[in-house]
């Protein structure tokens, strides 16, 4: 009378949460009942040749042989009811709400009707050994027949449903038919008392197991919580001792090399002027620092889903050739080759693509530099090429391809994983491991997609997949100036340096010369105003100490008449405006006057940032 589900020795599976109490009880009584399935074969096997003998003293050899060919009927439809439940028994530890709820109710319909068609059977043999007269031998066959209805209440009782309907049906036949042999008789009145006590304390047992099974299954609910809580516990234990051991090492590192360079510098102090590599080798570790720990940040905020995105159409061409000059000294430095290749696009479609990319402009720049610097990192000779592609799938791709050392399929995968570096590739170089898992994190934010191929000793290549929209409209192009065209390659600016420090003046002109720009030095702001009259320039960089307080009315209007006349001197093109601050209180009122802001101490890799953005290098 019970179809299986699980095998005895499968634990039951803790429901959803949100289960409701009863369906919890349901599933756990319906298993329960199953478990005593081989205790209900092993009654059956007892008690069949005692029945056998008792029913042919007791019944004519025909109405025997109905009842054998009624088991046998019995058995052969629970044998099937048991290989149609054993194909879903995996299927009932799903976590789908409707699924499980589904197969419980699959459960409930097979035992059931399991249960019904024994019950129907013991009522029937019941009746029929009543109508056959009277004798000792029918007496003794009902008592057999109430023992079996013992038998139906106890293998009901995990399941109230079955017990409060079963049940009675079960008891019914043999008191009925005792009560037609021998009515008012001490023997009916003793099977009556009987089948209501075993009845009553059928339902005492339910009461018991239902309990149980809640108690149970908040066990296993408690134990699922604890395990989901110590690997969350764990993995956040792991990544924050891999982020403290990053910046340990990283912070350390570039502190250690802060301090030795330094010291070199103040050893020649008392004889020359600081030689300038010593300095420029400090502040390149202090941008460093900076970089890493802006980096970390972003990935833990973009890991959070925290993190804000402006997606809107961008000019992908003008900001891969910004992000081209950007690292043109780099790869100049290093000899190497550094290009950006549009071929792959339908002819006509630059400058400016029919349609635009979506995304938020710097946080794609913010992937690109992470792509062209590890690229132009690694790759220690050859070439690094940014490549511009459209894909059918509404895709554009910015693809950044090198000749390096190439990666296997193991260590690409590593590569990706936060806090994980590769020790073939990345020996002697400094970093957090972060840059291609925040790339990934913010490419998905903004809709599109970050992945790499690469090949061992031939090279790798890296994309940025962003949304693309044939209908968008991009940004309009600043106007170019047509006065004084350059050669496509050369990054070089002319740019006004106004500051009243000496000391700082003559260490920005370094800088700015050490990228390749020309420099013009001003101490006011009428000396520069009468230097950008005279000359054309591309950029204009002030120091800290030619700002005012811009929270004065008066001070902030004397800034913007000021910057005002500054542009007007170069009507003919676009003219970009930096200003270094010691913090970045003043950094929205400036970016309101069209100035960009860099924080102090300045590394030449952000100043190279903030003047790509000039005319000269569009």
């Amino acid at each position: 009378m019970n179809s299986p589900q699980r095998t005895p020795a499968e634990p039951a599976s803790p429901l959803p949460r949100h289960i409701s109490r009863d369906s919890v009880v349901l599933d756990y009584g319906l298993l329960a009942q199953w478990r005593l399935s081989p205790y209900a074969l092993g009654f059956f096997g007892i008690g069949l040749p005692l029945f056998i003998w008792a029913a042919a003293l007791a019944v004519s050899g025909w109405l025997l042989a109905i009842y054998l060919m009624v088991f046998l009927i019995n058995w052969t439809v629970f044998m099937i009811m048991k290989n149609q439940s054993a194909k879903r028994m995996t299927a009932t530890q799903m976590p789908d709400p409707a699924l499980r709820y589904t197969l419980i109710r699959e459960r409930r319909l097979r035992q059931g009707a399991a249960g019904a068609l024994w019950t129907l059977t013991l009522l029937m043999i019941s009746l029929s050994v009543s109508l056959s007269g009277q004798g000792q031998h029918n007496e003794f066959m009902l008592m057999i027949c109430g023992g079996a209805a013992v038998g139906v209440i106890f293998f009901c009782a995990p399941v109230l449903l079955f017990l409060l309907i079963l049940g009675p049906i079960a008891v019914a036949g043999p008191i009925f038919a005792m009560y037609h042999l021998h009515p008012g008789g001490e023997l009916s009145q003793f099977m009556t008392g009987g089948m209501a006590l075993t009845l009553a304390m059928g339902f005492v047992l339910n009461r018991h197991m239902q309990e149980h099974y809640l108690l149970q299954h908040g066990q296993l609910e408690a134990a699922s919580e604890r395990e989901s809580a110590r690997a969350e516990a764990h993995a956040l234990n792991d990544a924050k001792m891999a982020l403290m051991e990053t910046l340990s090492r990283e912070v350390r590192t570039g502190l250690t090399g802060i301090e030795q360079n330094l010291l070199q510098g103040l050893t020649h102090l008392s004889r020359a002027p600081a030689p300038r590599q010593y300095v420029d080798a400090a502040l390149n570790e202090v941008g460093h620092l900076q970089s890493i720990l802006v980096t970390t940040l972003d990935n833990d905020t973009a890991a959070a889903g925290q993190i804000e995105i402006d997606v809107r159409p961008l000019d992908i061409d003008l900001l891969a050739q910004r992000m081209i000059g950007q690292f043109a000294p780099l790869a100049h430095s290093k000899g190497l080759s550094l290009s950006y290749n549009t071929s792959s696009l339908p002819e006509g479609t630059l400058p400016g693509l029919k349609g635009a990319a979506l995304g938020d402009e710097h946080r794609v720049e913010q992937i690109l530099a992470h792509l062209l610097s590890n690229a132009l990192l690694y790759t220690q000779q050859g070439r690094v090429e940014l490549k511009l592609l459209l894909l059918p799938e509404g895709f554009l791709r910015l693809e950044v391809v090198d000749s390096g050392p190439g990666l296997s399929p193991g260590e690409l995968e590593q590569a990706f994983t936060p806090h994980a570096r590769i020790l073939r590739t990345s020996s002697g170089q400094s970093g957090a491991g972060l840059g291609l898992s925040l790339s990934r994190s913010l490419s998905a934010l903004m809709g599109g997609r970050t992945g790499a191929e690469s090949t061992l000793d031939v090279g790798s290549k890296f994309w940025l997949d962003l949304p693309y929209d044939s209908r968008a409209v991009p940004p309009p192009r600043p106007i170019a100036s047509d006065d004084a065209p350059r050669p496509a390659h050369d990054h070089s600016l002319r740019v006004l340096l106004i500051s009243n420090d000496s000391l700082r003046s003559a260490q920005l002109r370094d800088s700015l010369e050490h990228l390749g720009h020309k420099c013009l030095t001003s101490t006011s702001r009428e000396r520069a105003l009468t230097l950008a009259r005279k000359a054309p320039i591309d950029a204009c960089l002030i120091s800290t100490g030619a700002l005012d307080v811009l929270e004065d009315a008066d001070h902030r209007g004397n800034l913007e008449r000021f910057l005002n006349s500054l542009r007007q001197t170069q009507e003919d093109a676009r003219l970009t405006i930096v200003a270094l601050l010691p913090d970045g209180q003043q950094a929205e009122a400036l970016h309101d006057l069209g100035v960009t802001s860099l924080l102090m101490p300045l590394n030449r890799e952000a100043l190279s940032r903030a003047l790509a953005q000039a005319p000269s290098l569009a």
